[in-house]
């Protein structure tokens, strides 16, 4: 990977800091699944497990699965600012579109951050259900 690739995917600390500033509740996170059932379901699949209808097609051309959201280090391993900027930026691998930017496609920086609670609501129910087999 080029430097200028390095640099596009690495994510500035003052993003990783960023914390979400809208309170989870029903409604916030509702809100979250609508954008997530418009713009994400399709790669990420619907419990987000990276298992969408277009997921094995976007493996072919991008050389990527699409991430499961639901594992616990993956969870544990991205703070809401991360998954904020990741979602407005995208990720880019020189003309390889990883993953779209959506701050254009869902300009509202309160709808993205109800995004991310629903990426968190996500992970809440995956370990749940990993548990509940074991």
């Amino acid at each position: 990977m080029a430097a200028t690739d390095e640099a596009a995917m690495e994510i500035p600390d003052a993003a990783r800091d960023r914390r979400n500033p809208v309170v989870p509740s029903e409604e916030t996170i509702s809100a979250g699944r609508s954008l997530w059932r418009t713009h994400c379901e399709t790669c990420h699949g619907s419990l987000g497990k990276g298992d969408g209808p277009n997921a094995r097609l976007h493996e072919a051309r991008k050389g990527h699965a699409p991430r499961n959201l639901t594992e616990p280090e993956v969870q544990e391993n991205l703070t809401d600012g991360e998954i904020f900027w990741r979602l407005s930026k995208g990720i880019v691998e020189g003309d390889n579109i990883i993953m779209p930017r959506y701050e254009g496609k869902v300009p509202s920086e309160t709808a993205r951050w109800q995004l991310v609670l629903y990426v968190r609501q996500l992970g809440r129910l995956g370990p749940a259900k990993i548990t509940q087999k074991k």
